[in-house]
């Protein structure tokens, strides 16, 4: 009888290739940095071709099992972060072609599916990954990531050497590894609210990007791409055909995400359509009574009523209800560490980190609707993209998108000083992506971009580390692979019409939630910081870009002052620029000294 071994290990780490005499000690820091990925366990392997590491959160059959995974004369050892939901299947496969298997989990799968498929095998897996893999045979190491990038895998490159973690402030235990900031990656921050990968805020330290894998062989790293987004929107359906294939694969997506836990299941749950979607499905499964959490704030903030909405879905459907409320000194307190999670400048969402303490308090997995705005379109240029006229200029549409975030960069010119200010525009960048496209249509191609760009480097990003700060693992319905083909293939006016988001979403939706939910306004998982900015953080600001705090020399004083004073005075409204400020402040003084120590 097999063993089960299904630990789901949320951290990994190793060298590869030339060695040093503290490779050893630098494997254990590796380790202790990512202690928090995986609190309940650790493993290592080591071997001529390198070393390598993981830490362990137990999900399924929580007393067995451990992890480097091998084949069956150990030839080739693996590490995987993340979750294969159809690994039973492909196991079955595989032994059918001669395989044999010692334990019932997904890892030791993926070491056989390389013996059989070779790299081929990144294209069979379902699911949410980073993985290394050692290939002792052939000399090699092979690193893959999901199609989306739910789970990340950094690395750096230099002399021979290849060190890879789950988490930059990992890669930062190798002493050898180059501590020089990228200014290029940090201009880009100003405009997007993160660093777009393959960059990072650091010269030597790289992302493998989503849908690729890489091959180290022969002290050369190889990057190669296998899957991409596409919104072509050729299908020929229906739109009450599309909704009854849009439900089967969300209950398919729900149900394989729900199965691969034999612990407690929690969902995010913040009373909109997705969440309320996701939980639906959910609950709809029976068992166990379904654990929602959502997240309100005191006082009350006028435009912000979440957790209304989330109570009703929550009594609708039988739920063990939880809330969570945080107060503007709750963020002047803990705004550190919930940016130190992310070891790079972000200036992006970070409510979710309070709401994961609270989940990872009582679950290990939950469900979320991350990734339903990004497929069926849900933000403002979404929105203006449905009035674009369809002759507007292909060229122009990086600019018009960039416009969409923080800074733009003409913006950076006046803020940036020349030593901070990039040499390649943020909506040139954009436009890269643009010039790719599927499709001409103007909401399937913003959405493309998106999918390519926001999604994997901003949203996903404080989907998996603020969680995994909490030793919390989120899985993400909506961006199974043949839920986000399928949306992909749709016409752009299933999508976002003129004064309507999300079309079919939201008809799907009125199969499963109330009108009140289906139609109400979308307010986002986010801080109201728009409040906050103008009364409780006031002090909090003026200390992040005091004299001493802007010693950096990053950008001029002058541009800071005025966003302040405007918004002070309700001129314009600043928020998201002052807050992207304010989290580099906070990042270079308080977080950067953490993550290259």
């Amino acid at each position: 009888m097999l063993t089960p071994i299904h630990r789901v290990v949320c951290g990994i780490f190793g060298i590869v290739g030339r060695r040093s005499e503290g490779d050893l000690a630098c494997m254990r820091e590796m380790g202790d940095r990512l202690a928090h990925r995986g609190p309940d366990g650790e493993g290592f392997y080591a071997c001529p071709l390198g070393l390598m590491g993981m830490r362990r959160l137990a999900i399924i059959d929580a007393g067995a099992g451990a992890q480097p995974a091998s084949n069956e004369d150990g030839a080739i050892r693996l590490t995987l972060n993340g979750e294969i939901y159809n690994f039973k299947e492909l196991r079955e496969r595989l032994a059918r072609a001669g395989h044999a298997f010692t334990s019932a989990g997904d890892t030791e799968t993926i070491a056989h599916a390389y013996e059989e498929y070779g790299t081929d095998l990144v294209h069979r897996l379902r699911g949410m990954f980073a993985f290394a893999l050692f290939d002792r045979r052939r000399e090699r190491a092979f690193f893959a990531r999901d199609r989306f990038g739910k789970k990340p895998l950094y690395y750096a490159e230099r002399d021979g050497r290849l060190v890879y973690a789950s988490e930059i402030k990992a890669i930062f235990a190798d002493p050898a590894v180059p501590r020089e900031l990228d200014r290029e990656a940090l201009s880009h921050y100003f405009t997007f609210k993160h660093i777009p990968s393959p960059r990072t805020a650091f010269q030597g330290v790289r992302q493998l990007e989503p849908g690729t894998f890489a091959v180290y062989e022969d002290g050369k790293l190889s990057v190669h791409r296998y899957w991409r987004p596409s919104f072509a929107g050729d299908a020929r359906i229906g739109e009450e055909e599309a909704q009854v294939r849009l439900i089967a694969l969300l209950r398919d997506a729900v149900g394989a995400r729900m199965e691969a836990s034999d612990v407690p299941m929690g969902v995010f749950l913040s009373g909109g359509v997705d969440s309320s979607l996701i939980a639906a499905l959910a609950a709809e499964r029976g068992g166990a009574p379904l654990k929602t959490f959502s997240l309100g704030y005191v006082p009350r903030v006028a435009h912000k009523n979440d957790v209304d909405f989330a109570r009703e879905i929550a009594a609708r459907f039988g739920t063990e209800h939880h809330e969570v409320t945080i107060s503007a000194s709750t963020i002047a307190d803990e705004c550190v560490s919930a940016l130190s999670a992310l070891d790079e400048p972000f200036g992006g969402a970070i409510s979710s980190f309070w709401l994961a303490r609270a989940v990872g308090a009582r679950v290990k997995v939950a469900l979320c609707g991350d990734g339903a705005d990004e497929l069926f379109g849900s933000y403002a240029a979404h929105r203006r993209a449905a009035l674009l006229p369809p002759n507007s200029a292909q060229g122009l549409l990086g600019a018009w998108r960039a416009r969409f975030y923080a800074f733009t960069d003409e913006e950076k010119r006046a803020l940036l000083t020349d030593d901070a200010r990039g040499t390649e525009d943020s909506a040139g960048l954009l436009q890269t992506f643009f010039a790719q496209a599927s499709s001409e249509d103007r909401v399937n191609a913003v959405l493309e971009v998106d999918c390519r760009t926001l999604l994997p480097d901003q949203v996903l990003v404080y989907a998996d580390r603020l969680s995994m700060a909490h030793s919390l693992e989120v899985r993400s319905p909506f961006l199974d692979r043949a839920v986000s083909e399928f949306a992909g293939s749709l016409p752009g006016t299933y999508k976002v019409v003129p004064g309507q988001t999300k079309r079919l979403l939201r008809s799907v939706a009125r199969h499963f939630l109330p009108a009140a939910v289906v139609d109400r306004p979308k307010e986002g998982f986010v801080l109201p910081l728009d409040a906050w900015l103008s009364k409780e953080l006031v002090p909090l600001m003026r200390e992040a870009f005091s004299p001493s705090w802007m010693r950096h020399g990053f950008f001029h004083t002058a541009p800071v002052e005025r966003l302040m004073k405007e918004h002070a005075e309700r001129i314009r409204d600043h928020t998201y620029k002052i807050w992207t400020l304010f989290a580099f402040q906070v990042w270079h003084r308080l977080v950067l000294p953490r993550v290259i120590r």
